[in-house]
C-alpha cells in the first residue's frame, strides 16, 4: 500500500514539497494542488514577479482543469520584498479558489502571507528540514530527493567529455551487431530479451547493454514497441532502465532513451525528471518529434490519466503484436 504524509500546518507543508518535487526549490514558486484532502500535483515554476498575472493564468486553468479544490503557494526566494509582491498579486487574481497558504522561505526561515503578525512573527520561523518529522517519514516511504535542480539536471546529462571518445568506438563496433537484425521479428526478441533482463536485474545494466539499447532505439519502431510497455504500473523499473541508458550513451543516441525516461518521469509522477529531459531534448535533439510531444505535456502540466486514457487503444493494439513476438 502507498505511504501517506498527513500535513497540518505549514512547516509540514514545507518539509513535503522538496520530495514531492524530487528537488530542494530554489528561486521557485511553488503550486500544491489539492483535492479531496490529498495532493494531486506540485508544480514548479521560476520565480518571476514581473509576470504575476502569467503565473497567475496557469494556475488557473491547471487547477480548474483538475478540478482542484484547495490550493497553496509557496515562494522560495533571497530576495524577499519581490516574492511577497508575486504572493499578494497571486492572492489577488486567485481569489476564488481556496488558498490554504501562501508561504515566502528565504534564508531559512518561513513567513505566511495570509495569516498575518497575530501567527507568524515578525522575525519569520525557522525552518530546519533536516530534522523534521515528515522529512523522516518521506524517506522511509521511499520518497528521494536532490540538493538542487541542477543536480537532478545532471543526472541525465550523459556520460562526461572525456568519455565519449571510447564510448563512440564501442558503439561502432556494435552498430555491425544490430544491422545484422535486419528483420523486425528478430529485432524485437533481442530488445524484448534485453527489457526484460533489465527490469529483472538492474546490475545487468552494463555499458555494453546500454549502448546497444541505445542503437536500437534509433529504430522508431523498435523505440515505439519500447514505450507501449511504459505505464503507471512499470514507470519505476523503466526509470531505473532509461537512466542508466541515459547515463551511458553519447549525444547521438539521446534522444529515443531521454523520451523513454521522460515517458516513464511522466506516468510516475517525476515532473521534475520530465522537466530535465525536455531541456536536454532541446538541446541534443530539439527537433525530435517525441521530445516535442513531452515538451507539450510538460508546459501543459498535463496528468498521467491523459495517457492512460488516450493511450488505451494504442497501448492495447501494441500488446497484441508484442505477444507472439515474445514468445
Amino acid at each position: 500500500m502507498p505511504s501517506r504524509l498527513k500535513v497540518r500546518r505549514p512547516d509540514d507543508l514545507l518539509a513535503v514539497i522538496p520530495y514531492l518535487l524530487g528537488f530542494h526549490p530554489d528561486e521557485s514558486l511553488v503550486a500544491v494542488f489539492v483535492k479531496s484532502g490529498r495532493v494531486i500535483l506540485t508544480a514548479r515554476m521560476d520565480l518571476l514577479p514581473e509576470a504575476g498575472d502569467e503565473l497567475a493564468e496557469q494556475i488557473d486553468v491547471v487547477a480548474k482543469r483538475e478540478g482542484a479544490q484547495a490550493l497553496a503557494l509557496v515562494a522560495y526566494s533571497a530576495a524577499a520584498l519581490p516574492a511577497n509582491r508575486l504572493l499578494t498579486r497571486l492572492m489577488d487574481r486567485l481569489a476564488e479558489h481556496d488558498l490554504t497558504d501562501a508561504l515566502y522561505v528565504g534564508h531559512g526561515r518561513w513567513w505566511s502571507v495570509t495569516c498575518g503578525d497575530e501567527c507568524c512573527p515578525l522575525a519569520g520561523t525557522p525552518l530546519d528540514l533536516r530534522s523534521h518529522p515528515l522529512s523522516a517519514a518521506a524517506v522511509l516511504a521511499g520518497l528521494v530527493t536532490r540538493a538542487n535542480r541542477e543536480e537532478l539536471e545532471a543526472s541525465v546529462g550523459g556520460p562526461s567529455p572525456a568519455e565519449l571518445p571510447r564510448l563512440q568506438s564501442i558503439t561502432e563496433t556494435l552498430l555491425s551487431e544490430v544491422e545484422q537484425l535486419d528483420e523486425t521479428g528478430p529485432a524485437v526478441h533481442v530488445m524484448l530479451s534485453l527489457l526484460d533482463t533489465a527490469v529483472a536485474d538492474p546490475n545487468s545494466l552494463d555499458e555494453r547493454t546500454c549502448l546497444l539499447l541505445g542503437l536500437m532505439m534509433k529504430h522508431i519502431d523498435l523505440r515505439d514497441r519500447a514505450w507501449m510497455l511504459i505505464n503507471p504500473a512499470t514507470a519505476d523499473d523503466h526509470l531505473r532502465l532509461w537512466g542508466a541508458v541515459v547515463a551511458q550513451v553519447p549525444p547521438t543516441l539521446a534522444a529515443a532513451p531521454l523520451c523513454l525516461l521522460g515517458m516513464a518521469a511522466w506516468l510516475g509522477g517525476d515532473g521534475a525528471l520530465l522537466n530535465c529531459c525536455c531541456a536536454r531534448l532541446a538541446v541534443v535533439a530539439p527537433d525530435y518529434s517525441m521530445g516535442t510531444l513531452l515538451a507539450e505535456i510538460s508546459e501543459r502540466a498535463l496528468p498521467p490519466s491523459i495517457w492512460q486514457e488516450l493511450g488505451s487503444e494504442v497501448q492495447g493494439r501494441s500488446q497484441k503484436q508484442l505477444a507472439p513476438l515474445a514468445n
